[in-house]
């Protein structure tokens, strides 16, 4: 009793081990599109031991409800269930020889339908492990068709402002459903909805609203249909049609008496076409001399006073009428007139004068900002030293009347007349500088042979400097000076101290 026991277990162990070791490998869903194929991929993954496949059954689940696709048997070969005879085959080749090989079960469907889309079932049935099996969704989508028309081949402007359709664009019996979108520079806005159809496909439509203007005339409507990744895009023209919009010309407030070859015209702008066109005067009639020619009022004779007045032209279409009118008034003299060449030129002049003149303004503008800006800084600069003091200049506190300085004509002469200076006038700390002021020196400059006071002190004579050069020695006594000329007096020289 023992022993069958044990062997029943061993039996269902190596089962279950069997079991583990075996698969059947799939996709998890899988798309194409209506009329195409697709490959539906079966793979029976064995173990070692392998076990023995007795058959392989693909079965299309609807409603809950398995049906037959195909089926392969090692012994009786491979059958395909009428309804996909002509669209399905086992795409291994080892598969449909007599004695067939069934580890790769693949199956292909070809012209692929909506009613195709379902959940397929790769069975293996296998011994002693049983049955194996997997699933695989298919989704069958369809391209749809694009359509893009107006919504009526014209359309007429209307004063009531009331937003019309006037295309529209169409997205039949796709699957996945497409989206719209519309391009275009009209000032408008989509409606768009969305229809399933019964057999799973989706149809959108977008119609364009706007108000129908004389503006919106010839104006061109975009719609771009997208389906997965693929644009689809189709253009229409809008036909608007408006009453007519009316002025009238050739009256250039010129009109003076017997001037020649004048007229006027009506212009219309319509659509449809103006097919009538008729001229009156306010108050008044038109002259017998003057010819209507359809948009045209010809003045056959000279210039008078009885062509003034308010001459109207109404246009007229299949939508409405619309007038124009022009006050006609004569003068005796022409008006003077500035010719083209002259016009010109005033405004070249003009526009070159505004130039300079902003040119000019950016420029003070400029310099003055600059200038604030230096003043600013200087203010606020802590480094910037204060200005010193000028400098003294020896000769400004002497006091001569009647008598002027000579000015010496080189440095020499100076340093001569400084050495006969007495150096006890300038204390050596506020020894005055090489160069002063030419105007220091006195006018008329003494010869004298007069010895000096000191040992130190040098004496200069006529002979060792040029003709009229400055000669002096400090410290001469007051008798020396007796040779002077008659009626000279004696000159001290002041005593500088220089700061």
């Amino acid at each position: 009793m023992e022993r069958t026991t044990s062997f029943w277990i061993f039996l269902i162990t190596a089962f279950v081990v069997q079991v583990n070791g075996q698969s059947v490998e799939m996709d998890d869903e899988k798309s194409a599109l209506m009329g195409s194929k697709v490959d539906l991929r079966c793979r029976f993954v064995n173990s070692d031991p392998p076990v023995k496949i007795s058959q392989v059954t693909w079965q299309k689940l609807v409603n809950g409800i398995k049906q037959n696709v195909a089926i392969a048997n090692p012994s009786l070969g491979v059958s395909v269930a009428p309804l996909y005879r002509d669209r399905v085959i086992f795409k291994s080749g080892a598969v449909r020889r007599r004695t067939p090989v069934l580890e790769d079960t693949t199956i292909t469907i070809s012209s692929l339908r909506l009613s195709d889309e379902a959940m397929y079932i790769c069975e293996y049935t296998t011994f002693p492990a049983g049955n194996r099996e997997n699933a695989v969704n298919l989704t069958v989508n369809t391209r749809p068709t694009t359509q893009m028309s107006l919504s009526t081949p014209t359309q007429v402007a209307r004063s009531s402002n009331v937003k019309t359709p006037v295309a529209s664009c169409t997205c039949s019996n796709g699957k996945p459903a497409c989206t719209i979108r519309w391009d275009t520079r009209v000032d408008g806005e989509a409606m768009t909805q969305e229809y399933s159809n019964q057999d799973g496909t989706f149809t959108v439509q977008s119609d364009y609203i706007l108000v129908p203007s004389r503006e919106t005339h010839q104006e061109v409507l975009t719609c771009v249909s997208t389906y997965n990744d693929e644009e689809f895009t189709d253009s229409v023209t809008l036909d608007i049609q408006y009453e007519p919009e009316v002025s009238v010309d050739g009256f250039d407030g010129n009109w003076y008496l017997n001037r020649d070859n004048v007229q006027l015209s009506c212009e219309a702008d319509a659509n449809p076409a103006v097919s009538l066109y008729q001229w009156r005067v306010v108050n008044g009639s038109i002259p017998s001399s003057v010819e209507i020619k359809d948009n045209l009022l010809i003045f056959k004779e000279p210039v008078t006073t009885d062509l003034e007045g308010t001459y109207v032209c109404d246009a007229t279409n299949s939508i409405g009428t619309q007038s124009a009118s022009v006050a006609i008034s004569v003068i005796e003299k022409p008006l003077p007139l500035v010719a083209t060449a002259d016009l010109i030129g005033v405004i070249a002049l003009l526009l070159a004068a505004g130039t300079l003149l902003g040119i000019t303004i950016t420029v003070v503008v400029l310099k003055i900002r600059i200038n604030m800006k230096k003043d600013g800084n200087s203010k606020d600069s802590p480094s910037r030293k204060p200005s010193q003091p000028a400098r003294k200049k020896p000769g400004d506190d002497i006091q001569y009347s009647g008598k002027f300085y000579e000015e010496l004509p080189n440095t020499a002469d100076y340093v001569s007349y400084r050495l006969a200076c007495n150096k006890e006038d300038y204390p050596e700390p506020f020894t005055p500088p090489i160069n002063p002021p030419l105007s220091f020196l006195p006018q008329h400059p003494y010869n004298s042979s007069h010895g000096t006071n000191g040992p130190t002190s040098p004496t200069f004579t006529s002979s060792t400097l040029p003709k009229s050069k400055n000669t002096y020695s400090p410290h001469t006594s007051i008798q020396g000076l007796s040779s002077l000329p008659p009626g000279v007096a004696p000159y001290t020289f002041p005593k500088e101290q220089y700061v």
